[in-house]
């Protein structure tokens, strides 16, 4: 998968001079699948530890999706634990690589209360709000 961002410490995403800390500044509110893409949006918390110019939206765009998989019985909103990636063939969702070996290995998001979010794809990229609250 060819991603536009870069994963930091496997709880954080890097654009550009942006870095969007998944785990500690944002929850995940929806995930939705429409077709070959696939779309995760994260709303930026209240708390006063995050950043205040951070944008107050983000979201993952997922192209030509060819497999999604989320756990059984997944609420939303949730907060990302950790990001890794797997080899399409390894269904163990308990352990995961810090970085694809190969374009074609799976992104998976590890959520509170060991639920998941697991996507195989051609690209990903990142979108955020213009405004920053």
């Amino acid at each position: 998968m060819k991603l536009t961002y870069t994963l930091d410490q496997m709880i954080a995403l890097q654009w550009g001079t942006g870095y969007f800390d998944l785990h500690n500044d944002y929850e995940l509110v929806s995930a939705l699948r429409d077709n070959a893409r696939c779309y995760l949006h994260f709303v930026k918390r209240t708390a006063k530890w995050v950043k205040a110019p951070n944008p107050s939206h983000l979201a993952l765009v997922f192209e030509q999706v060819e497999y999604f998989q989320q756990s059984e019985g997944l609420q939303l909103p949730n907060s990302i634990q950790e990001i890794g990636f797997k080899e399409p063939s390894d269904l163990d969702v308990d352990w995961f690589m810090e970085r694809a070996d190969a374009e074609t290995d799976h992104i998976l998001f590890r959520l509170e209360d060991d639920h998941f979010i697991r996507i195989g794809a051609e690209a990903s990229f990142l979108l955020t709000s213009s405004s920053a609250t």
